[in-house]
């Protein structure tokens, strides 16, 4: 039922010559080949720098919150500006299905290989640059030592994950939000 031109194709996984949930299958793997941090530090004169890199390589994302911005599901809800790659007569190698009023065949609201996306990610987790200033300035502000920074959290992801965030708690992408992105200047003294 609702099977059409620019709808999902299912495998016969069973070679039955039937499609039903006997061809039903695991698909991904929420587990990560790698997971990383890299800590740098550097100086320079007076100057001195930070980072945090961190990331998970080789893990899929069952991505639960594209029901509700790259299907028909929810019509009248907002959409990704991926929905503008939908399967039409004209655009027949789209990377998203038809776009309709109705679903036909529950293919949305069932568990499909639709919604597994590569969870794989880098991140600049954190991002801190800082200048001493010279004594002579520090001691007028009444300290020993003075510096000034900026610090950045969370300001670069590096993915092909195309929902909120490829960072989740469960590796089922629902309810969940982005990670902030923090900007921060900020004064050390040392009296």
């Amino acid at each position: 039922d609702g099977a059409g031109p620019g709808r999902f194709k299912y495998e016969d996984i069973n070679g039955d010559g039937v499609i039903n949930d006997s061809d039903r299958t695991k698909i991904g793997d929420p587990h990560p080949d790698l997971i990383f941090g890299v800590n740098m530090n550097f100086a320079y004169k007076s100057w001195d720098m930070s980072m945090f890199w961190n990331g998970s390589l080789g893990n899929d994302i069952f991505d639960y919150t594209a029901l509700y911005y790259e299907t028909p599901y929810f019509f009248n809800g907002n959409r990704s500006t991926r929905v503008l790659d939908s399967w039409s007569p004209t655009n027949t190698g789209a990377e998203l299905p038809a776009l309709s009023e109705t679903t036909l065949n529950s293919e949305f609201s069932t568990a499909n290989s639709f919604f597994v996306r590569d969870g794989s990610y880098v991140r600049l987790r954190s991002l801190q640059i800082g200048y001493t200033l010279p004594d002579t300035i520090a001691s007028k502000l009444g300290a020993s030592s003075a510096r000034v920074y900026y610090n950045g959290t969370n300001l670069l992801t590096l993915t092909d994950f195309t929902g909120l965030d490829p960072e989740i708690s469960n590796n089922i992408a629902q309810y969940e939000y982005p990670a902030q992105r923090v900007f921060t200047l900020g004064v050390d003294l040392t009296l």
